[in-house]
């Protein structure tokens, strides 16, 4: 203003400013001398000043001829003199024939029992009971290996680390120097006051648990964003972090383009810092993990060199919503007792989800940069769903992957709504049948090898079960039971068998969850559940609800699959990681075609009842002496006629928080009667950053311009990009407004920044500037 202050301006004050800077004198009077001060004084600011040196990269490679890999599994089954293979790999094949044993035997016992009964004297031209029996077959193999695998899991819960010699913690020992370790938060259009609260949980655990060893940790935020309100979100949680944890290194890294997604996120990590670390955690942006399990894991890292991948078992908390807090409760309950099976059936051929594990740094180089697949999406491409296939390459390159259920302190969070779930499934169900591509690779373990079949077939288990109910009804309805007049000694006979099998099938189809339910009722654990009464209740009502789920799961997964068939392929997109409920008018929209689904199979299950029932007594009639007819039929399909039809007003009501749970306490989980350190710490967080700047969707932009923190500290992190400058700075000095895309590029470049830092108080009738 030349010296001559209009009336009602306001003189601009650099002391917050100053402050900022430690307390510097009248040094600093204007936007320059701060500018010419902080360019004098210049630290090491982040990623552009952090001298990464480059890390050529060389995308794997790998044998797709199918005479090869016949070859090399034959090789690989045949006994060899002089090869002597780690302890855990036979007792790791051990354990998984004598399962496969003891399931085949028992699913062969059941269907010889059906055979007699469910389906006797089948015609050959009868497609539909034929049908019937052998997806009766395959379900209960499924079954009984599911019953197996728990029963196998909860004895090795009991015994814990300790009773297994092969565990990696038996070897584990203290990092050496050069052993350091970068935790990466990968992110893309995410809430950022969650991702960084997570991030200030794991500075406070670490400084609180292993305050010696705190320099063996370096965190990166790698963002994939490409709004500028997420962006500046990101930039605050930054700023706001090393200001409050000047000891620890928190470097930020944005890719301008970002390919491949998450994949291609951490690749041009790797390509720029693989150098400097032996190590890297991967955390996901909803998860929570102290600092003591993270140095575990480098521990156990440190003392066994042939590990690529240890993958702990996270447990999911802080959900609201109903239905996060039925999935949470479900999960933790089967949580004590599936994880150990896992481990137990895989030990060092484990499996990998993408997030809350660590990795060996060069041999995640060397061997896990996967290639493109050839052809579009949802078959070609890039993969979807990597971390499977990571494991498989890993493995494949004679490195162990453990899934260790007993390593404490790492949690994440879950989809707050059924929307939300489906969405999620949809992805990983893409990436898992990318992944079968990875079957052709050669000496690929014969553990990878079914983890990553599997994968891909579990999905077909829902069209599956739709073909069951299908040829069970016809079998049922239609199947006279041939033996009434022939005498009630047989016709008793095939009454017992028929209850046999019932109760068989119940056992196997509930001990999941009775053997998860068994071990939680302890006195000791049960209390963690807010006692005895309160979890069986809460198990009941999960019990209900998991029916009145299940049908709709199935059927969006056969809709994903006709989508997937048609070449439609998921678009990458920022999750919501909040419990905002749903709307009603949504819900109506996406599972309105439920209802009407649900509605049509009632209406053909009553015609099909009442056209047989002219033909004589069924197979139903029969065996429960006239007690159930035909139409009981319909109440065995309630549950599922129920759950299609009631979808809409499911998924509405269980997306809201529901005051009657949080108020009788149902669902509880251990973590909310007994809270963690690590949870603690990031609910203070949560408050803290909350109060420093707003989020992505509030005045972000005004807080970016304002606050003296995000001036020094961005001013520091950004750098003059000449050809940007001459493009927008005289558009900015004449007060155009920018569109998003160039005021990105505006904001990371100093001589714009500060023109629009001087623009917004201006407008606001400030001089001094």
């Amino acid at each position: 203003m030349n010296g001559q202050e209009e009336e009602g301006a306001i003189p601009f004050d650099f002391s917050p400013y100053r402050d900022i800077l430690g307390g510097v004198d009248g040094e600093i009077t204007s936007f320059e001398t701060l500018n010419r001060f902080l360019e004098r004084e210049e630290t090491d600011g982040g990623a552009s000043g952090d001298g990464f040196r480059r890390l050529p990269l060389q995308i794997m490679r790998f044998d797709t001829d199918w005479k090869k890999i016949i070859r090399h599994l034959v090789w690989q089954a045949c006994p060899k003199g002089g090869q002597r293979q780690p302890g855990w790999v036979r007792i790791m094949a051990r354990r998984r024939r004598k399962m496969l044993l003891v399931s085949l035997l028992v699913a062969g016992f059941m269907f010889s029992l059906a055979s007699g009964t469910l389906f006797p004297d089948l015609d050959d031209h009868e497609i539909l009971p034929c049908l019937y029996a052998a997806l009766y077959l395959l379900f209960t193999f499924f079954a009984t290996y599911a019953f197996v695998k728990m029963v196998v899991g909860y004895r090795l819960a009991r015994r814990g680390a300790a009773g297994n010699p092969c565990h990696p913690a038996h070897r584990a020992r203290e990092p050496g120097p050069e052993e350091r370790c970068a935790v990466l938060y990968p992110v893309h259009h995410e809430e950022m006051h969650r991702v960084g609260a997570g991030m200030a949980s794991l500075i406070e655990t670490l400084s609180q648990d292993v305050p010696e060893k705190l320099h063996h940790y370096d965190l990166y935020l790698l963002s994939d964003s490409t709004d500028v309100r997420h962006v500046l979100t990101e930039q605050a949680t930054l700023y706001h972090l090393r200001q409050r944890y000047p000891g620890v290194t928190v470097r930020y890294r944005r890719r301008a383009h970002n390919a491949n997604a998450k994949l291609g996120n951490i690749t041009d990590f790797l390509r720029r810092w693989g150098r400097d670390y032996a190590c890297f955690y991967v955390m996901d942006a909803d998860s929570i993990v102290s600092g003591a399990c993270v140095h575990q894991c480098l521990e156990m890292m440190a003392g066994n060199p042939h590990v690529g991948i240890i993958q702990t078992s996270p447990l999911p908390v802080l959900r609201q919503s109903f239905f996060g807090r039925l999935m949470q409760f479900s999960s933790h309950l089967q949580g004590a007792v599936f994880p150990q099976a896992v481990e137990a059936l895989s030990m060092g051929h484990g499996s990998y989800i993408g997030h809350n594990a660590i990795i060996r740094m060069d041999a995640f180089i060397k061997h896990c940069l996967l290639p493109d697949f050839p052809g579009e999406r949802p078959w070609g491409g890039r993969p979807l769903s990597h971390d499977t296939a990571e494991a498989a390459m890993m493995g494949r390159a004679g490195h162990e992957v453990w899934f260790l259920a007993d390593v404490r302190g790492s949690y994440e969070e879950l989809p707050a709504n059924l929307s939300g779930f489906l969405a999620r499934e949809n992805r990983w169900m893409q990436g898992n049948f990318q992944n079968v591509r990875f079957l052709s690779a050669d000496r690929v373990q014969g553990v990878h090898r079914e983890t990553l079949l599997m994968g891909a077939l579990a999905y077909f288990m829902a069209p599956l079960s739709v073909l069951f109910m299908v040829s069970s009804v016809y079998t049922l309805a239609h199947l006279e039971a041939g033996m009434g007049a022939e005498g009630t000694g047989e016709l008793e006979s095939v009454r017992l068998a028929f209850a046999g099998l019932f109760v068989l099938a119940m056992i196997f189809l509930l001990s999941p969850r009775l053997i998860a339910l068994a071990v939680a009722m302890r006195r000791p654990v049960a209390r963690q559940y807010g006692g005895r009464g309160r979890l069986l209740l809460s198990f009941l009502l999960e019990m209900l609800f998991a029916f009145l789920l299940n049908p709709v799961l199935m059927c969006f997964i056969v809709k994903f699959l006709l989508a997937c068939f048609r070449r439609s392929s998921v678009r990458w997109a920022g999750q919501q990681r909040d419990d905002a409920p749903l709307t009603f008018r949504s819900c109506l929209q996406d599972y309105g075609w439920c209802s009407a689904l649900g509605l049509a199979g009632a209406w053909g299950l009553v015609q099909v009842l009442e056209k047989q029932f002219a033909y004589g007594a069924t197979l139903l009639d029969h065996l429960s002496e006239g007690v159930l007819s035909g139409e009981a039929l319909l109440v065995w399909f309630l549950p599922v006629i129920a759950g299609l039809v009631l979808a809409p007003f499911t998924a509405y009501l269980t997306s809201r928080t529901s005051a009657l749970v949080n108020r009788c306490r149902w669902f509880l989980i251990p973590e909310e009667e007994s809270e963690p350190a690590v949870i603690r710490c990031l609910k203070a967080a949560l408050v803290w950053l909350g109060s420093c700047f707003p989020p992505a969707d509030g005045a972000i932009l005004r807080h970016a311009l304002e606050s003296p923190l995000f001036y020094v500290s961005h001013y520091r992190q950004i750098r003059h990009r000449r050809a940007v400058a001459e493009r927008l700075l005289p558009a900015i000095r004449a007060g155009h407004e920018l569109d998003r895309r160039s005021l990105l590029l505006a904001l990371n470049e100093r001589a714009c920044f500060v023109a629009l830092v001087k623009a917004h108080f201006r407008a606001q009738g400030y001089y001094g500037l």
